[in-house]
């Protein structure tokens, strides 16, 4: 299967065997033997995805997404027990320092997520391995073990997000399964479209200063307009009032309310500057009347009799 002759398996009329192809039948009998190992299927799957995240030097680097993949399908064909692992990894990575302290890494966060700069440049950390591995073992699941996510998300992630790369990095660990959701599973993806503004709520609360503020407002535009739409208008307007004033005017399209407000605050900020500029010196109170007088039409009109 990897291109050696002679093949693992021998030759034979796939139409008419249990498995379609060799690589169904190579993955098969992999998961029988880890299954058939005398451990807890915890250890076997925390065995699996170190084989990744551990033992990068007994890896090529060149094929290191091609040893996700495989970890991915292996993984994923297995039982909850062996897979609900890499939960575990997640939570372990966001709680970490390199995304709780903004002081550890002081560059652009977005290089930092960047799985294949990162790999090619040496410089790639555990947060981007675990990344680039979600999103290989992800891919190759069913939609009911992604069904999983929004109570991830909701129970586990929730309560421990607390900073800007924190946040970001949960959108990009499940941002690129907005689609899949929306097609298999709409109910997960509104669920998660609720999950995603109270992080951001948990955020805005925690943070004293929000650098990455666009960023994260043009993903939540794109989930808006491409996903949701106005199903979690009710339970997102309450979440978007409570934020700072800077992200509520930047999410002033999410709802009308907040437009409203965004307005109704401008104009508040208008009538300050008019009432401030009322101390300033005016012309005499004679010119001006006598000026209007001469301006305004309707008193020429009430000077003139009727025929």
């Amino acid at each position: 299967m990897a291109g050696k002759s002679p093949g693992p398996f021998p030759n034979c009329d796939w139409r008419f065997n249990e498995f379609p192809n060799p690589a169904a039948h190579a993955l098969h009998v992999t998961c029988v033997e880890l299954m058939a190992l005398a451990v807890p299927g915890k250890d076997v799957g925390n065995a699996l995805l170190n084989v990744v995240l551990r033992s990068q030097p007994l890896v090529p680097r060149e094929n290191i997404t091609a040893w996700m993949n495989a970890i991915g399908l292996v993984i994923t064909a297995l039982p909850e027990p062996y897979w609900i692992v890499l939960h575990d990894r997640i939570v372990s990575v966001i709680g970490s320092p390199a995304l709780t302290s903004e002081t550890e890494w002081a560059g652009y966060p977005f290089a930092l997520l960047d799985f294949t700069a990162c790999h090619q440049s040496y410089s790639e950390m555990n947060c981007s391995y675990v990344l680039a591995l979600a999103h290989a073992v992800w891919h190759h699941s069913s939609i009911g073990q992604l069904s999983l996510i929004p109570k991830f998300l909701s129970e586990t992630l929730k309560p421990v997000i607390q900073t800007e790369f924190q946040l970001l990095y949960v959108y990009h660990l499940v941002g690129p399964f907005l689609q899949r959701f929306q097609q298999e599973r709409t109910r997960c993806m509104l669920e998660i479209g609720v999950a995603f503004y109270e992080m951001l709520q948990a955020v805005d609360q925690h943070c004293q200063h929000l650098s990455y503020m666009d960023p994260i407002c043009d993903f939540l535009y794109h989930i808006k307009y491409m996903y949701t739409g106005d199903s979690v208008k009710e339970q997102v307007e309450k979440i978007i009032m409570t934020l700072r004033p800077a992200m509520k005017l930047r999410l002033r399209f999410i709802t009308h309310s907040s437009k409203i407000e965004t307005s109704t605050s401008a104009a508040t900020a208008a009538s300050a500057s008019a009432a401030s500029s009322s101390s300033t010196p005016q012309p005499p109170t004679s010119s001006l009347s006598s000026s209007s007088a001469a301006a305004s039409p309707s008193s020429t009109q009430h000077s003139h009799t009727p025929m």
